[in-house]
């Protein structure tokens, strides 16, 4: 039968409807075939197209920085708004850069745990720069891979967006844990983890510093969350240590995601709190979302803004734990 479930954070609804499926199998892709570095690849060093626009001092021995070249959010100024006294608008200034593995053929998942914490260094470097930016309100890192997952260009590589605004869906988050703390004094993200860890229904690696477990109320088939067992809102802040942990359950759950459904499409996501924020610190707790893409929104989705989720989260941590 299906079931709704409700995020406990955000309180958005999504529908768990395994029986309009098929098994866990037969979300399996098709290896994609390989066709070699094409000759016109933008982001590979030896062509010297994007790398010329290398930030240096973000650079590091794997990985490059540069602007994007068609930016969401822009350092330009002169920008023209269009809204009035009934239209809201704002001006889209803040930063848009894309962060570069320098070989094309390098995969940051199956060739090891090193290259996955040096572009977490990156991440953290970044948005520290941003955090400078007084324009700057609130920077997300985001990695697409795949056609089916926006990635435009197959050269790896992920973006960071940093804008003058808090997206909509980062503040539900903010505003529903301090509202969780307001009632409970305690951190929602600290009790979503006490419970997964007391299930154990869900919960597909763990290491000393990080769960990772599919989600209750997931949006999407087989996606799971990875979660700092240590309270703390920021991401930006991780020691050494948490790096290396995070490496670590980052390789090893898309190690497991890629041996149970052949390499599938996915993004993931980074959310911390806001840089400008003034409280959080207390209720607020920075985590990493994968969203495999295995399955599409279709009008329901679309209309409602409520989600069908066709793999049971049960089901789906189990496959992926056995993988």
């Amino acid at each position: 039968m299906p079931k709704l479930r409700q995020n406990i954070v955000t309180g958005d609804w999504v529908v768990i409807s395994p029986e309009r499926s098929k098994r866990p199998e037969d979300y399996i892709t098709e290896a994609s075939p390989k066709h070699g570095i094409p000759d016109d690849c933008p982001f590979c060093v030896s062509k010297n197209n994007a790398y010329r626009f290398s930030i240096k001092e973000a650079e590091t021995d794997n990985i490059y920085v540069i602007p994007n070249k068609y930016p969401a959010f822009s350092k330009e100024d002169a920008l023209v708004l269009e809204g009035n006294e009934f239209y809201n608008d704002t001006k889209s200034v803040g930063g848009h850069e894309v962060i570069i593995l320098k070989d094309h053929e390098q995969d940051i998942y199956d060739d090891g745990q090193a290259i996955v914490s040096e572009l977490i260094g990156v991440y953290k470097h970044r948005l520290n720069f941003y955090e400078q930016d007084p324009a700057v309100q609130y920077s997300m890192i985001i990695h697409n891979h795949g056609p089916e997952a926006a990635a435009s260009i197959d050269h790896p590589h992920s973006q960071l967006f940093a804008s003058p605004i808090v997206p909509s869906y980062v503040e539900k988050e903010i505003l529903g844990s301090k509202k969780y703390f307001e009632e409970n004094q305690r951190c929602v993200f600290c009790d979503i983890n006490k419970t997964e860890k007391g299930s154990n229904r869900r919960i597909i690696y763990e290491n000393s510093s990080f769960l990772v477990y599919t989600f209750f109320a997931a949006r999407f088939p087989f996606e799971y969350w990875i979660v700092p067992k240590a309270h703390l809102a920021r991401f930006e802040k991780i020691d050494a240590r948490l790096q290396e942990d995070l490496a670590d359950a980052m390789h090893a759950a898309m190690g497991k995601l890629n041996k149970a459904l052949n390499y599938p499409p996915f993004n993931y996501w980074i959310h911390t709190l806001s840089q400008r924020a003034a409280e959080g610190d207390e209720h607020y707790h920075w985590h990493l979302e994968v969203a495999p893409r295995v399955s599409k929104f279709g009008g329901y989705e679309m209309g409602s803004g409520m989600v069908i989720d066709v793999v049971s989260p049960e089901v789906a941590a189990n496959f992926l734990k056995n993988a």
